[in-house]
């Protein structure tokens, strides 16, 4: 994760309650980064669908990364597609942004495994600027920890 990608989050690799999460995923291998990715990033995209209806990028996202994935679509298409989604989320403010930013590093983790994590620090960071507790967050991080588990 870039360092401009950090300044957003408000977790990351050095988080304490993290640290079980970052060993699971580096134990296991892109596969099953990808297979959970994907199965959390609808989380965030349907809290930005609440809140913006019209707003299709985050679910268009997932799409053609599943469209990837089946072998229909290249990959460059994802990637622009995670380029405008990044894009966009510049113009959004606090947990939006944080939210469609974990939906990018979600996808992402089509090429990289460690984006899974990026997910991860991005989606904790909106739950918190969402008013979650420290220890909401900290039971979420170890629910995504035991789902990723079983992926």
């Amino acid at each position: 994760m870039s360092s401009a990608l950090r300044r957003n989050s408000l977790y990351g690799y050095e988080t304490p309650f993290l640290k079980p999460m970052i060993d699971t995923v580096a134990k296991g291998n892109k596969q099953e980064a990808i297979v959970w990715a994907f199965r959390e990033v609808e989380k965030p995209i349907q809290r930005l669908k609440r809140k913006f209806p019209e707003y299709t990028t985050p679910r268009d996202c997932k799409r053609l990364g599943e469209l990837y994935l089946e072998g229909r679509v290249p990959m460059k298409q994802v990637r622009t597609v995670i380029t405008e989604l990044h894009d966009e989320a510049r113009l959004l403010e606090g947990a939006d942004k944080a939210l469609a930013l974990s939906v990018c590093e979600g996808i992402s983790s089509i090429s990289t495994k460690s984006h899974a994590m990026g997910y991860v620090f991005f989606y904790l960071t909106a739950l918190k600027m969402n008013g979650a507790s420290d220890n909401a967050v900290q039971k979420e991080a170890e629910r995504m920890r035991m789902s990723y588990a079983l992926s």
